[in-house]
């Protein structure tokens, strides 16, 4: 089990175009993480083999491994990330299902993948799908017991079921014995009025419970990575976003660590 830093966790230095990934490689070494997962807000479509030999050098030379992330999964961008992670000898891909209005049904879902098992196989590569909004964790668990290969689990994301009204706990129960990848990330509830409120916090200070995640992941037989993220909103200005941005994922990844280390 390595302790990464996911692109998502600069979500603001990046979308404001004050990271690239090699700066992200640069930070994310800086935390003490071991691996960084480049995801779909730093897409790699376009970059020659040039850049991508540069790319995964300075990785190699900071002593981090490398996962890819993209959004959408389509068949033809699939094959061509598994292109990319072969370049940057990246074993593991997370894909969110959907993108726009692109929403195949649950059949078609698993004849893509499906077919997509050799081309994994050849490539050294396993496909974590995460629960992000589009699936609920049950119809999760259901697609990779359908599909029934080790090279495509899911990567478990604590917090992004709530949009289906499902609990961290209950979402954790549910995918733990298939988690290929792990997302951590904190959040707080609050009642501003008549509704609710759920923001983004420091890992730690919220009301996931991150350590007894990882211990039923385990519990379930699995080691997978985890990658820290984040929900931060955008505070009183960009320099102070940034600044409070890099804190927490310094003190996330610390945070992180101590859990590792104790389990």
């Amino acid at each position: 089990m390595k302790i990464g830093i996911g692109s998502y966790a600069y979500r603001w230095a990046i979308g404001w175009g004050h990271m690239d990934a090699f700066a992200l490689l640069d930070s994310s070494a800086r935390a003490g993480a071991g691996l960084v997962q480049i995801c779909d807000n730093l897409p790699l479509d376009d970059w020659s083999d040039l850049e991508l030999d540069k790319l995964a050098g300075l990785a190699a030379s900071l002593d981090l491994c490398l996962e890819l992330g993209i959004k959408g999964g389509q068949p033809e961008h699939l094959r061509r990330y598994l292109v990319l992670a072969q370049r940057l000898e990246a074993r593991l891909l997370r894909v969110v299902l959907t993108v726009g209005d692109w929403e195949p049904s649950f059949d078609e879902f698993v004849t893509i993948f499906r077919s997509l098992l050799p081309d994994l196989e050849a490539a050294g590569v396993t496909v974590a799908i995460e629960n992000h909004f589009h699936l609920r964790p049950q119809e999760l668990a259901r697609l990779i017991w359908t599909i029934d290969s080790p090279l495509v689990g899911v990567c478990l994301d604590p917090l992004n079921s709530i949009t289906k009204l499902v609990s961290p706990s209950e979402t954790v129960t549910t995918l733990a014995p298939l988690a290929v990848s792990v997302h951590a990330k904190d959040a707080l509830i609050t009642r501003p009025g008549v509704g609710f409120y759920i923001g983004g916090c420091r890992l730690g200070d919220g009301l996931v419970d991150i350590r007894g995640m990882l211990a039923e992941v385990n519990a379930a037989g699995r080691s997978p990575n985890v990658l820290l993220e984040g929900w931060m909103d955008e505070v009183e200005d960009r320099d102070q976003t940034l600044v409070q941005e890099d804190a927490w994922v310094r003190e996330g990844a610390s945070h992180l660590k101590q859990i590792v280390r104790e389990l």
